[in-house]
């Protein structure tokens, strides 16, 4: 199972997954039930989310030698 994590909108008139009508939220969702809720109007995808690291990282001071 596929998910996809992006910020959605919940635009129908009930809570969905504990997010109140009108709220705006980042959540990591299988890509077929977010389709099925997006398809019933809970939901919209307002954008996806690409996870990406800086091009230089560390761990902390003392972490590793």
């Amino acid at each position: 199972m596929t998910e996809t994590l992006g910020v959605y909108r919940v635009t129908g008139r009930r809570i969905y997954r504990g997010h109140e009508p009108g709220t705006v939220f980042e959540a990591r969702i299988a890509e077929t039930v977010a389709a099925r809720a997006i398809k019933r109007g809970d939901i919209t995808l307002l954008e996806y989310i690409t996870p990406n690291l800086p091009d230089e990282f560390g761990l902390p001071k003392g972490w590793a030698e």
